[in-house]
């Protein structure tokens, strides 16, 4: 056994270690605390490690920091169905430019796939040609 604090349910018969994978009798354990609730006790072992949740309006005032460009192209290559792509790029780039181009999103498929792109989103009628050469998502 490691010898790392951990949760534990007391009626069974062994445990086994998340972090080193021993598995070991529960009667031979040693309990520093115990409650009937699963979330009580990882509380519980959350304060004992000196653990801090993060704070939930720091990381959401983060979030709304973020830059929509890099957010854009971490959801594009985050995403494998290529019309979830599509529609990340159309909204992403309207929201954030207004109107885009060809250009635009060959920044982000490349030069080769660029013109494929612009040709899928128009026919699934995720964008639409406001002006020659200009697009906007619809």
């Amino acid at each position: 056994m490691c010898g790392r604090a951990r949760v534990i349910d007391r009626s069974s018969k062994s445990s086994t270690c998340p972090y080193c994978g021993n598995s070991e009798r529960t009667d031979r354990m040693v309990f520093f605390y115990e409650c009937r609730d699963q979330e009580t006790a990882r509380k519980a072992l959350a304060e004992a490690a000196g653990f801090e949740a993060p704070n939930e309006k720091a990381k959401k005032k983060k979030i709304e920091k973020a830059d929509p460009y890099s957010t854009m192209i971490y959801k594009y290559e985050n995403t494998s169905d290529l019309d979830e792509k599509m529609k990340i790029i159309a909204k992403g780039l309207t929201k954030i430019k207004g109107t885009f181009t060809i250009d635009d999103v060959s920044e982000i498929v490349g030069e080769k796939n660029a013109e494929k792109y612009i040709s899928a989103m128009l026919d699934r009628c995720y964008i639409a040609e406001v002006r020659v050469g200009q697009y906007k998502s619809s």
